[in-house]
């Protein structure tokens, strides 16, 4: 048996990862988007890109959107900003803004113990 390539672990913890955002952020699977306010069924929205590896996986910086904010507005930075400056106070915002200027690589067992972590 082959052993799982990291395309393969990233993708896998990105969904349960999300899985994991979606039930913090909800109740009986609707919640307020963090963003526009909105209750519904909501996505699992990056601030900061998930190209960003630091933050990626970062639960301060992933929050439920709903897919208006998420998808059609790319996130709606600003307000997603002032969200997130209100519930977690400007010092973690900023502490965020400087970790995704770093670089970081994940390793196969970094992402399996993430995938455990997560996984509901």
């Amino acid at each position: 048996m082959r052993k799982p390539t990291l395309k393969t672990l990233r993708k896998k913890l990105d969904l349960v990862f999300g899985a994991w955002i979606r039930n913090r952020d909800t109740v009986n699977g609707k919640g307020s988007c963090i963003t526009c306010g909105v209750f519904t069924e909501l996505e699992a929205g990056h601030f900061i890109p998930r190209q960003h590896a630091a933050t990626r996986w970062d639960e301060r910086n992933v929050w439920g959107q709903c897919s208006r904010c998420n998808r059609w507005l790319h996130g709606d930075q600003a307000e997603y900003y002032l969200a997130l400056v209100r519930k977690l106070g400007q010092e973690i915002v900023d502490g965020l803004m400087e970790l995704k200027k770093t670089t970081k690589k994940h390793t196969p067992g970094e992402l399996r113990a993430l995938i455990d972590k997560y996984q509901l």
